[in-house]
């Protein structure tokens, strides 16, 4: 389990800024971000390379300075990339490629990283 800041919060969770990185007891491969300020409020999120082994990874500057990255043109190795997993009832789930959980194990600090881009799509299935 992993405590995480994020100074800038989660889009339309703006001023939650403390959360719990908690592996899933049933699946080794999925994790879930849980507020710390709000229990209820909980994303499931699964590591990028599964989805996409050659995901190409953008940080803006402002992404950067969060993260507590000095070298915006360098991501270090110990960054984590993950999607937030999106499951509906009668629909396979989706992952957001467009927008990923990014973690700085280093500094205990993530973003989510929304792209200038349209190469991903929040809805991978």
């Amino acid at each position: 389990m992993h405590d995480l800041e994020f100074p800038l919060g989660l889009p339309a969770f703006e001023t939650y800024t403390r959360f719990r990185l908690v592996p899933s007891s049933k699946y080794a491969e999925l994790l879930f971000l849980e507020s710390q300020e709000h229990p209820d409020v909980s994303f499931p999120l699964v590591p990028v390379p599964l989805l996409d082994p050659n995901y190409q990874l953008t940080l803006s500057e402002e992404d950067c300075v969060a993260l507590g990255i000095e070298d915006s043109g360098a991501i270090p190795a110990d960054l984590v990339c993950l999607a937030i997993v999106t499951a509906y009832e009668d629909w396979p789930p989706t992952a957001n490629l467009l927008a990923p959980v990014v973690v700085n194990l280093a500094t205990r600090r993530a973003v989510q990283s929304v792209r200038g881009d349209a190469l991903y799509s929040h809805k991978l299935r």
